[in-house]
């Protein structure tokens, strides 16, 4: 026992001599440490200012759903987190996500007209153009892909020159088999839409972040409308096709009613002093037949209100809760967030450099 209460202050004591020890060597180099963070706060304002604003729009959009479950049951499950929403639709709310990421649905929105500020002049694109002539860049990525530039064009030396891929907004395009160019920013909207679904009350919430306000509110509102628009068809397309058949179906029996009427109206006109019970006989049977093609007229004719009345309630309602906004402060960069980034890095290079990395250093150059 009194062996290891020896033992134990030692060991704080030499440990606590090492302390001190890196503790001096640092202040020895404070000099060098602060230019080292002087040079990294400086890397962090270039950093800051290079790189292109950016700005974010956002909207929360709460859906109607269609549910068999009780409603007492649901909520109860709900409290539980389990959701037991057996919507009839093949497309719940969940797949919400997967509906904005999708390739036709990008598609769409590229044909979309933008106006932005560029260079203190207004234009008026569509988002296609917009994306592909007009994304400013920072100026290292023209350094960092200047030398693979240049070794694309020395290995095409001797090749057969390929066709560049020609994009304008005539350019129909096709989701199955997209352009390169097109490729790359369908990817882009892909990955930065944003979309958060609340599984147990079915709020979603969509977020974009692009290098123009206007553009990104614009583009924003677009896609809650082209949603809406897709639930909507989706919703109501076994209804309109219900309306359009019966439509067909009930001119077709109007036909055949307006038929049988004008032959029992002739018939009577024609036969009016006649009292032959031959007569009375085809009068009565005119009659009769105008009468069935009345009634299947008339239950066809209920049957086509009646789907119109399903399309419209089949219409999905969604309740805007926070609508899409223009933007006013920038999202990123943030130049102090930057600026203290790159300067604790520095300091915490600079003070791996004092403690570890001049010893090996050393020992490396005296191996040498």
């Amino acid at each position: 026992m009194e062996n290891n209460n020896y033992i134990q202050p030692q060991y704080e004591e030499e440990q606590e001599i090492d302390i001190m020890e890196l503790i001096g060597k640092l202040w020895k180099k404070k000099w060098m440490i602060i230019r080292w963070c002087i040079v990294g706060a400086v890397i962090g304002l270039v950093a800051g200012f290079s790189i292109p604003k950016t700005y974010t729009s956002s909207v929360t959009l709460a859906p109607e759903t269609q549910q068999r479950t009780n409603s007492s049951v649901s909520s109860i499950a709900s409290m539980m987190g389990v959701n037991l929403n057996n919507s009839i639709d093949a497309i719940s709310v969940e797949m919400f996500p997967d509906v904005v990421h999708s390739v036709p649905f990008i598609t769409e929105l590229l044909s979309l007209p933008v106006e932005f500020t560029w260079k203190d002049e207004t234009v008026q694109t569509d988002l296609l153009d917009y994306m592909l002539e007009y994304q400013k860049s920072p100026w290292w990525s023209y350094v960092i892909n200047a030398p693979f530039k240049a070794l694309g064009w020395v290995m095409s030396i001797g090749k057969p020159a390929e066709e560049e891929e020609v994009v304008t907004s005539e350019t129909v395009l096709d989701p199955f088999n997209l352009p390169k160019k097109v490729r790359g920013v369908v990817k882009f909207f892909s990955e930065n839409i944003m979309v958060n679904v609340d599984k147990k009350t079915g709020k979603t919430s969509m977020s974009l972040e692009m290098q123009d306000p206007r553009v990104v509110a614009t583009v924003m509102n677009a896609v809650v409308e082209n949603l809406k628009t897709y639930m909507s068809d989706y919703r109501t397309s076994k209804s309109r096709q219900d309306v359009q058949n019966l439509s067909e179906i009930c001119e077709e029996r109007r036909a055949d009613y307006y038929k049988a009427q004008q032959a029992y109206a002739k018939f009577v006109d024609a036969n009016k002093s006649v009292i032959l019970l031959s007569a009375q006989a085809e009068r009565d049977r005119l009659q009769q037949e105008m009468n069935l093609a009345y009634q299947v007229y008339s239950q066809v004719a209920t049957q086509l209100e009646g789907a119109r009345i399903q399309e419209q309630q089949a219409k999905p309602v969604f309740v805007i809760i926070n609508p899409v906004t223009l933007p006013i402060r920038k999202t990123a960069p943030s130049k102090a967030k930057l600026l203290v980034i790159f300067t604790f890095l520095a300091g915490c290079c600079a003070a791996a450099w004092v403690l570890f990395g001049e010893e090996y250093w050393q020992k490396l150059k005296d191996v040498l």
